[in-house]
């Protein structure tokens, strides 16, 4: 198992990430591209109706490389550098002006950006092509990036010089980003492989993630196929990123610190699907179809209970959403459900079949779901422990079935402890600074 509870272990993990990475090597730009893999479907692709603003993209690469317990306000890990920064939009230690650590690979300034249409951006002629080639860049004729500009946009921005990949469509109207599709790993690779052409060592990346990461969950190891499993990744893909060797001069100097480090190794092999145990009274998942000429959709990771697909949202079905679609399944199953979502006792549905009483607590996600349960859901799942069900939906698209994930019992596993701020408005201050709908 790879240990991500030392620091001694974690600064040489960052260490070697740094030297792994050598001269020239995009790291911010692969800290971006694994938060997409971690995120799914929160960071839409190009060709989503909506898109993700600035502020949300930035706040979830924020979360997900926070070491919140360091004692310095440098506590945003950035990982091939060996460094640390401080949070987004904050400052502290000898940085007097808002942090802005992900913000210059935002921009059309270091050419990870492109302002072009959804059309051109899900071409792979156009998305391969070097920025000195593209049609729209401006002025007309230039063979230089530096100070050129996109017509689009106009100018300002200009190039600062740097042909990067076009990771991101940013819309030149609302100012929305949508990603490259993140499976394509040809595309890819040219941002997560250093240009020596080495693949990046598995374990330290695994240790400088979650070591004192949200991901980290109480956990003093976790091992490499929880790491394709929060991240997305299928063995295939990890594969053609990743050196998982542990005789490479990487691994070995990170066993110097790290004594008895082991981890499971990558297989490429076809994956095995292991029958789900249901949650008593829910039908198992019915066998996915795979339609001729069509590729099969991933089936999702098992739970420790199991998964059921729920039935079609009915046709304009403004009012559809996840835990609904929950609550049908588990009617259309036998169970009497009693909601009390709105109540604010600890979890969403009391269900009742034959004698036995539950409580389903309900986490969606349109993309990967880490779930997060407030203080109330936890005391409450403590309390009734085997009584207390998550039902998970991941990937959730309101015209599709929902695959629910069953776990009973989410006290009993480890769990990451976050202090969480909010800010409480009462209706006797904003119900006398109310005004007309815009």
């Amino acid at each position: 198992m790879i240990p991500i509870n030392s620091k001694a272990v974690y600064d040489k993990a960052l260490e070697i990430l740094e030297a792994a990475g050598g001269s020239g090597f995009r790291g911010r730009a692969a800290q971006i591209f694994l938060a997409c893999k971690h995120y799914g479907n929160q960071i839409p692709m190009v060709g989503s109706a909506i898109g993700i603003d600035s502020r949300q993209l930035q706040q979830l690469l924020d979360d997900l490389y926070s070491k919140p317990n360091r004692s310095t306000p440098d506590k945003i890990a950035i990982i091939f550098d060996d460094d640390h920064k401080v949070p987004t939009g904050t400052t502290g230690g000898i940085l007097t002006v808002p942090s802005n650590i992900w913000r210059n690979n935002l921009n059309l300034q270091k050419g990870f950006v492109c302002y072009a249409s959804v059309q051109e951006m899900q071409t792979r002629g156009f998305v391969a092509a070097s920025r000195k080639e593209c049609p729209h860049l401006r002025p007309v004729g230039t063979k230089t990036l530096a100070n050129s500009w996109c017509q689009f946009k106009g100018k300002p921005p200009v190039y600062r010089g740097e042909d990067n990949p076009k990771m991101f469509r940013k819309d030149p109207v609302t100012g929305e980003y949508t990603v490259h599709d993140p499976q394509d790993v040809t595309f890819y690779s040219g941002i997560i492989r250093p240009a020596s052409g080495v693949k990046l060592p598995i374990a330290p990346l695994i240790i400088a993630i979650y070591y004192d990461g949200i991901l980290a969950a109480g956990r003093n190891h976790v091992d490499v196929p929880d790491f394709l499993t929060d991240f997305g990744f299928t063995p295939a893909e990890a594969a053609a990123y990743f050196d998982d060797d542990p005789g490479s001069a990487a691994h070995q100097a990170l066993a110097l610190v790290a004594a008895g480090v082991t981890w499971t190794r990558l297989s490429t092999g076809p994956a095995v699907a292991v029958p789900a145990v249901t949650l008593p009274g829910v039908p198992p998942a019915p066998t996915p179809k795979t339609v001729a000429g069509k590729k099969a959709k991933a089936l999702p990771h098992h739970s420790s209970i199991g998964l059921t697909t729920s039935p079609p949202p009915p046709a304009t079905s403004g009012w559809w959403n996840a835990q609904q679609a929950v609550r049908t399944t588990l009617e259309t199953a036998g169970w009497l459900v009693v909601d009390v979502s709105g109540k604010k006792v600890g979890y969403d549905f009391k269900i009742i079949k034959a004698g036995q009483v539950k409580m389903v607590e309900v986490k969606s996600s349109v993309g990967i779901c880490t779930a997060t349960l407030t203080d109330l859901e936890y005391q409450q799942a403590l309390a009734v422990r085997n009584d207390f069900v998550l039902a998970i939906v991941e990937h959730y698209d309101p015209s599709l079935p929902a695959t629910i994930q069953w776990v009973e019992d989410p006290a009993h596993l480890q769990m990451t402890k976050r202090l969480v701020f909010q800010y409480t408005l009462p209706r006797s201050v904003w119900r006398n600074h109310t005004t007309p709908m815009p």
